[in-house]
C-alpha cells in the first residue's frame, strides 16, 4: 500500500502546514491527524473528540515521528515514550498502540488499519511499559479515554485484595488492572478484618501490600512496618500517582 496516496485521499484530508507527510481531516465532533514514519511504512494517527488544539496535535505528530523507531519496534501492543511537553498542557508522554489494540480504519480500509499506530498524549504514571495485549486493549478502550484532551489522569494500577469482614475480593490470585478509587476504597476496610490484605503494583513495577492481623501493616521495598489508615491512604495515593515513592 502506498500510504502517501492512501492517507492524503481520505475524505477532507489537507496537508499539515510545515510538517511533511502529515494530514488533518475532521468529521462531526472528531478531528484526525496523521503523519507517516520517515520510511513511510507506518501511519501515526491521533484522533481527538471534542476540544481540539491544532498546535498540540502537530507537536504530538512531530514527537511521534521522531520516536517512530521506538514505537514501531517489535510490534508491541503499547509503547510509551516520555520527554514530551507542550505549553498549556500537562502531558509528558506520547503513547502508541498497535493494530491489535486500536480499530482505526479496520472496517473501511483494512490495509491502512494494519499500517496504522494510534498515538495520543498521556502521563508517565499511566503506563508501565510491560502491558500485555489484553491490558493494553483494556487501558486504551475502556480506561484512558485517549481521544479526549481534557481528561483526568488514570494512573497505572494493578490490584489484588481479599477482605474477611466484607467478604469482598478480587478474582484469582493475580493482580489485575483497577482504578485508583478502588484501592483507596478498599484500604480503610482492612481495619479490624484479620486475614485481609490489599496488594498493588504501580507504573514503576513497585509492589506494596497492606494487611491487618492485630494491627495494620504495610510491606514494600524497604520492609514491613505498622501504619495508620490515614498514613496508608496518603502513601498509596502518592505511590500510585507518583509511581516511585518508597514505603
Amino acid at each position: 500500500m502506498d500510504l502517501t496516496s492512501t492517507v492524503s485521499a481520505l475524505p477532507g484530508a489537507t496537508p499539515v502546514e510545515g510538517l511533511p507527510d502529515a494530514w488533518h481531516w475532521s468529521r462531526a465532533v472528531f478531528n484526525f491527524d496523521a503523519v507517516l514514519t520517515p520510511d513511510k511504512s507506518r501511519s501515526l494517527q491521533m484522533n481527538v473528540m471534542g476540544r481540539y488544539d491544532a498546535g498540540l496535535a502537530r507537536a504530538v505528530l512531530e514527537f511521534a515521528r521522531e520516536h517512530s523507531a521506538e514505537f514501531a519496534a517489535g510490534d508491541r501492543p503499547l509503547v510509551a515514550v516520555g520527554g514530551f511537553s507542550y505549553p498549556g498542557w500537562e502531558f509528558d508522554t506520547i503513547v502508541a498502540v498497535g493494530r491489535a489494540v486500536h480499530d482505526y480504519h479496520s472496517q473501511a480500509l483494512p490495509e491502512l488499519h494494519q499500517a496504522t499506530l494510534a498515538v495520543f498524549p498521556g502521563y508517565r504514571n499511566e503506563f508501565s511499559g510491560t502491558e500485555t495485549e489484553d491490558e493494553a486493549w483494556e487501558r486504551f478502550r475502556k480506561m484512558l479515554q485517549p481521544t479526549k484532551l481534557e481528561r483526568e489522569q488514570v494512573p497505572f494500577l494493578k490490584l489484588s485484595y481479599t477482605n474477611t469482614r466484607t467478604q469482598g475480593g478480587s478474582k484469582g490470585p493475580d493482580r489485575v488492572l483497577a482504578p485508583l478509587s478502588r484501592l483507596l476504597r478498599e484500604l480503610p476496610l482492612l481495619e479490624d478484618a484479620p486475614g485481609s490484605h490489599v496488594e498493588w503494583e504501580n507504573a514503576a513495577g513497585e509492589v506494596s501490600r497492606a494487611e491487618w492481623d492485630t494491627a495494620l501493616t504495610l510491606s514494600g521495598a524497604s520492609g514491613k512496618r505498622e501504619i495508620t489508615i490515614d498514613e496508608l491512604l496518603k502513601y498509596a495515593e502518592q505511590n500510585v500517582t507518583g509511581a516511585g515513592s518508597g514505603s
